[in-house]
């Protein structure tokens, strides 16, 4: 278990989440486990390539939980489980590394990372905007799922259904800033009504706007929707969208030697085969998977 401390300014910049410790709990099921990493070869070099990595620990940033990615454990918010935690288990295992999550305000979490006051992001999406700010070292492409009520009373089946719907998402997302203004101009085109957007802080917020009729569905990430589809009964996925943009960590631009030992602990996760069990456990896909690059 990893504890971790919190970072001031974040807790300063927050105003919707709580100032709780956050760890990480490994998924040993999946092979090669954690501490599997340790001996291969591949990472004893890593290490040696790598040595000011060796020992240090890394400060993760987090802007609030999303589900299958970085979610507390039975409702624990000290012990967290997801994509993210088992890809770092491995990661830290085969560079050397220690790691500690930190909790804090989502809206500070890049310029947090550009500013050193953290070493690397949670799994976030490469946007133009954020690579402006930031690098990204990507290893899987971005595909969005969908949840609406149990037994899907619109019958939305695609993103052509949406027109004249009303979608919940927070505000600065992807899906709110680009993907439904895109379906708008669509929908405009062909002579239908716009998509209606209910801007929201946080995914927790659009979620409770489905589940209250005052949204019709909420687009997220697809690991993010098997989650919440699976936490809720009276809820279902809708269908998936493949996006045309990446899922990367970030990190800040001039800390190329993080970047390159971040590349090199993922090319060798992925040779094991595991990062794809990580995907389809959690809900990501497999078929998700790229070969890993640094997007700088």
């Amino acid at each position: 278990m990893k504890l971790a401390n919190i970072l001031p300014a974040l807790l300063a910049a927050s105003t919707v989440l709580s100032p709780v410790l956050a760890s990480a709990r490994a998924s040993d099921e999946l092979k090669p486990a954690p501490a599997d990493f340790t001996e291969m070869p591949a990472c004893i070099a890593l290490r040696e390539q790598h040595p000011d990595l060796v020992g240090k620990t890394l400060s993760v940033g987090l802007g609030g939980y999303n589900k299958g990615f970085q979610q507390p454990v039975d409702g624990n918010p000290e012990d967290l489980e997801g994509l993210d935690p088992d890809m770092f288990d491995r990661l830290g295992a085969c560079l050397g590394f220690d790691y500690t999550f930190q909790l804090g305000a989502f809206n500070v979490l890049v310029t947090s990372i550009m500013s050193g006051r953290l070493d690397i992001g949670p799994s976030l999406y490469v946007t133009p905007a954020r690579q402006e700010q930031v690098a990204f070292v990507s290893s899987y492409q971005v595909v969005d799922g969908s949840v609406v009520p149990k037994g899907n009373p619109k019958n939305l089946q695609s993103l052509d259904d949406l027109c004249g719907m009303t979608i919940s998402a927070a505000a600065g997302t992807f899906e709110a800033t680009t993907l439904a203004p895109e379906q708008t101009a669509k929908c405009i085109e062909a002579g239908n009504p716009a998509v209606d957007v209910l801007l929201v802080q946080n995914t927790d917020s659009a979620i409770l706007a489905v589940q209250s009729g005052r949204a019709d569905i909420h687009l997220t990430s697809k690991a993010v929707a098997a989650g919440l589809a699976a936490a809720d009964p009276n809820l279902e996925e809708a269908f998936d969208v493949d996006l045309p943009i990446r899922n990367g960590y970030p990190i800040a631009k001039e800390n190329e030697a993080l970047q390159a030992a971040i590349l090199d602990g993922i090319k060798v996760i992925q040779d094991s085969g595991v990062q794809k069990l990580i995907m389809d456990k959690w809900g990501q896909g497999a078929d998700a998977q790229r070969p890993v690059e640094i997007f700088n």
